[in-house]
């Protein structure tokens, strides 16, 4: 190993590789490994200056001052890609060795041999870990991409009476696909990430809205297995959809979600410091209404009992 300035780089370098890898031990040993690895990269690494030895450590000056050449650590994008890949790869293998080998006879040898790999993963170097973990995500890929072509609830359609047609995306392949289509986040989406996990384990429902030529108009994604409301809708590029669209309230209609309810009255203004409340301009307001006074305009006297007798038609 060169003598380098400032080896804090490096080893953040590896310790971001390792964040990948979900297992803390595994993890902890991976960091181990990338940083050798690093370390033994010449390309990793350059001469210091001048400037830079100036103010460099006491043995560092002695070092050079001894003839012996000081490095400093330089960034080499092929080699951090090449760290994040391979952790990922030891990732897909620890998932793997996390399945129930009992569960799937078809792939119960890849299972134990992922098992095998993570209980000696102390004991490789990264040049092995790299070939075998590369081996084990590979199987994994395939494995899952098979599983993402099975429909995880029942293929169903609506009709509507502008001839559109709402119809159910029943797997994790299918949702994807719908992503492509639409250029959204929909397209990245897996098992285990974002929207996909959520179709798989059966917690969100997704609509494709199409026209008679199967063009694609919107999206709309729903909770499940009951639909209270619609979570998000979008158009292509995820153009937004009005809620009061005619196609979207069918399906809703469909799915029984509730209709949103009418928006409230605004508030009024809070008064700021040093306004009159409104209960008070309102109090103030009747005071200043013209009222008659009792002193200047005395009440007219009442009528006599003969009076309104006379009125009332009883006295002749």
């Amino acid at each position: 190993m060169p003598n380098v300035l400032d080896i804090a780089p490096l080893n953040a370098l590896a310790e971001r590789a390792s964040r990948r890898i979900s297992d803390p031990a595994i993890a902890k040993r991976y960091q181990k490994l990338a940083a050798d690895r690093v370390r033994a990269n010449p390309r990793s690494f350059r001469p210091a200056t001048a400037a830079e030895l100036s103010v460099a450590p006491a043995w560092a000056q002695a070092a050079a001052e001894r003839g012996e050449t000081i490095s400093v650590f330089r960034s080499n994008g092929a080699m951090a890609a090449r760290l994040h890949t391979v952790a990922r790869h030891i990732n897909d293998a620890v998932r793997l060795a996390a399945m129930d080998a009992n569960a799937d006879s078809e792939h119960s040898t890849t299972i134990e041999d992922a098992r095998r790999f993570i209980a000696k993963f102390g004991r490789v170097n990264f040049s092995d870990a790299a070939l075998k973990a590369t081996k084990f995500a590979h199987a994994l890929a395939a494995w899952e991409g098979n599983a993402d072509t099975r429909d995880v609830c029942e293929d169903q359609s609506l009709v509507l009476l502008s001839g559109r047609i709402w119809r159910r995306i029943t797997s994790v392949a299918q949702l994807r696909k719908i992503g492509r289509e639409f250029s959204n986040c929909l397209a990245r989406t897996s098992r285990v990430s974002s929207y996909g996990a959520m179709l798989a384990r059966g917690t969100a429902q997704f609509w494709v809205l199409r026209d008679l030529e199967g063009g694609g108009h919107m999206v709309a994604c729903a909770p499940a297995p009951l639909a209270m409301r619609f979570t998000e809708v979008k158009g292509p590029r995820n153009a937004p959809i009005s809620p009061d669209h005619p196609d979207l309230l069918q399906l809703g209609v469909a799915l029984g979600v509730r209709p949103s309810p009418p928006p409230r009255p605004p508030l009024p203004p809070r008064p700021r410091f040093g306004d009159t409340p409104t209960r008070l301009l309102a109090l103030i307001e009747e005071l200043q209404q013209p009222r008659r006074c009792t002193l200047c305009q005395p009440r007219q006297a009442g009528l006599t009992l003969s009076e309104r007798l006379r009125r009332s038609g009883a006295a002749h």
